[in-house]
């Protein structure tokens, strides 16, 4: 080959690899957010439509409350524009602060904000009464688990991602709409379904279901009394209570060791049923419950 064309191939091999360049300098860089529970992920990623990329950062089977973040996870992490936070979880209160050290352009999103958030959802029981302890530091963190507050979350969610990334907006509001409707929907036959059982109590070991609870007018007595592990005799009194109420019911979540759950449900004369709040098929669990509840 002569030397001209040697040096056309070359000029238009340098002109391709500079228009690569232009090409690749230009195009927008893919947007990731973050969140901290599966079933929050879930409703991001419905929210995206597959605009975005979704890292949860407490996987299936870990306990929010306590998880331990490896190194690996927080290099992905902190690559994220937007961090949605439930607001309250012992994971969001021990690494929040230095996942935003560690990328100062990342905002997060508090979805609990301005929402009615309980607080002293323990109950501590005195003889043949009840009182609610009101001394805890912070909100019950399980906001998630409420139908109606789910769809004050989802809306924030939105909002937020179309802060971020307004050429989305379209996408984002045509699926927040189809979300929005599929929340009003699980309310709509939860409050159908519940309403003839107002008033009635059920049992679980963690105290996560209290919003779930204070939508539908249910009561709910939790077996591991602000945090900590049952003693026997705050079990024998609890056992008392259950009979006293008509506890039909026990939840067990799976990331609880359940034998204390199953010889509590041997003394009352209920049965136990395993759950998972912290599904990623949110909608499915939530109605899963309550068709436990109601059985």
């Amino acid at each position: 080959m002569n030397r001209g064309g040697k040096t056309g191939i070359l000029l238009w091999a340098l002109c391709w690899m500079l228009g690569v360049c232009a090409c690749s300098g230009s195009a927008p860089e893919r947007m990731s957010v973050a969140v901290t529970i599966p079933p929050l992920q879930n409703w991001a990623e419905q929210l995206a439509g597959g605009r975005v990329d979704v890292v949860c950062a407490v996987p299936d089977g870990g306990n929010p409350e306590s998880y331990d973040l490896p190194p690996s996870a927080m290099v992905e992490l902190s690559r994220c524009r937007l961090y949605f936070s439930c607001g309250h979880l012992g994971f969001e209160r021990t690494w929040l602060e230095t996942l935003a050290k560690n990328n100062p352009s990342l905002q997060v999103v508090d979805l609990s904000r301005g929402l009615p958030l309980l607080y002293g959802t323990h109950v501590h029981h005195h003889g043949e009464e009840e009182h609610l302890h009101h001394g805890a530091d912070y909100p019950d963190p399980h906001i998630w688990c409420s139908p109606r507050l789910a769809r004050r979350m989802v809306e924030s969610m939105y909002r937020a991602l179309v802060e971020a990334d307004s050429a989305g907006a379209t996408v984002y509001e045509a699926n927040y709409r189809r979300l929005d409707a599929e929340l009003a929907r699980v309310d709509s036959l939860l409050t159908a379904e519940l309403a003839p059982l107002a008033g009635k109590a059920f049992a679980v070991y963690h105290p996560t279901l209290s919003y779930w609870a204070a939508d539908y007018g249910l009561r709910q007595l939790a077996l591991e009394p602000d945090g900590k592990s049952p003693t026997p005799q705050y079990l024998r009194t609890m056992v008392d209570s259950a009979r006293r109420a008509g506890v039909e019911v026990v939840f067990v979540q799976r990331e609880f060791d359940p034998r204390q759950a199953e010889t509590f449900a041997r003394e009352v004369g209920c049965r136990t049923m395993m759950i998972n709040p912290l599904a990623y098929d949110w909608s499915d669990e939530i109605k899963r419950i309550a068709d436990a509840f109601v059985r």
